[in-house]
């Protein structure tokens, strides 16, 4: 008798470290919204992130995750000047068009060896800078093994700190996001106003309906851009836009490049 188990594949579509260096006072804006899953490793200084719902304050040794999407301003404190190790990644969507690691919200990593990833990170740092495939393989080792240990210790995210109205809007948007519809039939499903759904909107999440709707679509395009499986047509009409140099233009404004700049920048694994 012979017996196959298959595990659920966590396939990454993109994955690098980034190695960072500024003196204090430094702002970094991400209120546009993240485009990948961050892991922070902060090895010299403070920092402090801050989104609409959660302030985290780190200091050398400690660990953030900061999930794709979120939408945050970080502000380095004082000296000694901030070293900091950001590892991006992007899993796979399923069917749903949604990914495990979205499931939980930013926050300060607790519990782990600090030693022990400030060795590990680095590490993985110089691997991929070596840039052959053994050593790509052997970094790719060591972060599903830091990744699955910091599962273990994160929180899920909790529910937006926003008003009924938004989180209705929230949801709609996330589950029609190839859909066209007008703001004043968001309205409608939220039982307001077109012009209280958009100060509600702005005032809670820093930005309109539309421009949310766009970068969440976006944020979904990245995934086929860096594949190539499917072309620039094929993911415009996918992901609802009216055309495709509608949604090349709305791709450049948000990540700063075109669809093909993107694509060479960030190749598949």
């Amino acid at each position: 008798m012979t017996r196959t188990i298959k595990a659920k594949e966590f396939c990454l579509s993109d994955f690098g470290v980034q190695k960072v260096h500024y003196s204090g006072g430094t702002t970094y804006d991400s209120t546009r919204g993240k485009q990948q899953t961050n892991i922070g490793f902060m090895k010299a200084g403070k920092c402090i992130f801050s989104s609409s719902f959660v302030t985290v304050e780190c200091s050398a040794g400690d660990l953030i995750y900061i999930p794709e999407g979120t939408r945050y301003i970080s502000q380095s404190q004082g000296d000694p000047d901030v070293e900091y190790y950001c590892v991006h990644l992007t899993f796979r969507t399923d069917k749903d068009g949604k990914r495990f690691d979205q499931s939980f919200g930013m926050q300060k990593v607790e519990g782990l060896d600090s030693a022990d990833i400030g060795n590990e990170i680095p590490a993985m740092y110089e691997l991929l800078e070596s840039g052959d495939e053994l050593s790509r393989i052997v970094a790719l080792e060591k972060f599903y093994r830091l990744f699955s240990n910091v599962l273990l210790s994160l929180k899920p995210a909790a529910a937006p700190d926003c008003s009924p109205c938004v989180l209705t809007a929230l949801d709609y948007i996330q589950k029609h996001l190839a859909e066209e519809y007008s703001i004043a039939a968001l309205a409608k499903e939220c039982f307001v106003s077109e012009s209280r759904l958009y100060h509600l909107f702005r005032e809670e999440m820093h930005t309109t309906p539309v421009a949310y709707k766009n970068e969440l679509r976006i944020l979904r395009s990245i995934e086929y851009i860096k594949s190539g499986y499917k072309t620039v047509e094929e993911i415009s009409e996918e992901l609802g836009f009216r055309s495709a140099s509608y949604f090349r233009r709305v791709f450049k404004d948000i990540t700063g490049m075109t669809p093909m700049e993107y694509r060479k920048k960030y190749s598949l694994l």
